[in-house]
């Protein structure tokens, strides 16, 4: 059986003025059904340019991004959107919630993109909502929440379509370190029930909850192995390494 999420030579290069800006540059990996895999790096490194592509919010210059067997890279705009919206669960560090929507209605909305039925996806939500500790809050809106219950909002968002990968981009980032750290064991928990997870954080600290790191650098993987590993760790004098924002 292939790999859930497979990077073959990945380039993505842009253009700025008279600068070709390398922001993945020949990178290749592979992350299998049920992995807990962190993706980390500095400003600049690649990981967000990474991120966009496995989400399916952009494609390669060259080489191939296949997920679950299909080659992403040859999808058109309605392909990329339908495969997003089927395969891929997204938790982002600023929630993305609908100010006027109750709870219950936010985790529906990518439901409703799908097509699903209004019933279904009444129901799907509300378990969602139940397995993150909200089921008593359904009809709230998301003013009415602490930062940590939103961010559990965002989470029941990206369980209730029962997606391929669940895909957090930097989801502790707006959190203090206390609710922090109850986001990445519910992470923990969601890979421990066979969810695939897929982290992106330049937070070394919060890189090593995960099983596997794969560390990267100007473009380029420049770790890839068990997050336990004495090398898994950064280097000190790689930890200030800035750049670009890509």
């Amino acid at each position: 059986m292939g790999a859930l999420i497979e990077f073959r030579d990945v380039c993505k290069f842009y253009q700025m003025g008279d600068t070709t800006v390398k922001a993945a540059n020949h990178i290749s990996f592979q992350i299998q059904k049920g992995e807990f895999v962190a993706i980390v790096g500095q400003s600049g490194s690649g990981k967000s340019t990474c991120m966009n592509i496995i989400g399916c919010l952009d494609v390669p210059t060259s080489g191939a991004y296949l997920l679950d067997g299909q080659d992403v890279g040859q999808m058109n705009k309605n392909q990329l959107a339908e495969i997003r919206n089927k395969m891929l669960g997204f938790i982002f560090q600023q929630y993305n919630l609908l100010p006027k929507l109750t709870l219950l209605e936010n985790v529906e909305v990518p439901l409703m993109y799908a097509g699903m039925p209004r019933s279904e996806r009444h129901e799907r939500a509300k378990i969602a909502l139940e397995m993150v500790g909200l089921g008593n809050k359904l009809r709230h809106k998301p003013a009415q929440l602490s930062g940590g219950q939103q961010q559990r909002v965002s989470i029941a968002r990206a369980l209730a379509g029962d997606p391929a990968v669940i895909l957090a981009d930097e989801p502790t980032g707006a959190l203090d370190s206390h609710t922090g750290r109850e986001v990445l064991t519910m992470l923990q928990q969601l890979h421990a029930a066979g969810n695939t997870v897929v982290l992106i954080t330049h937070d070394n600290s919060i890189a090593v909850q995960a099983q596997r790191i794969i560390r990267l650098e100007d473009g380029q993987v420049i770790y890839d192995g068990d997050a336990s590993a004495p090398e898994a760790v950064v280097r000190p004098d790689a930890a200030g390494k800035g750049g670009m924002g890509l």
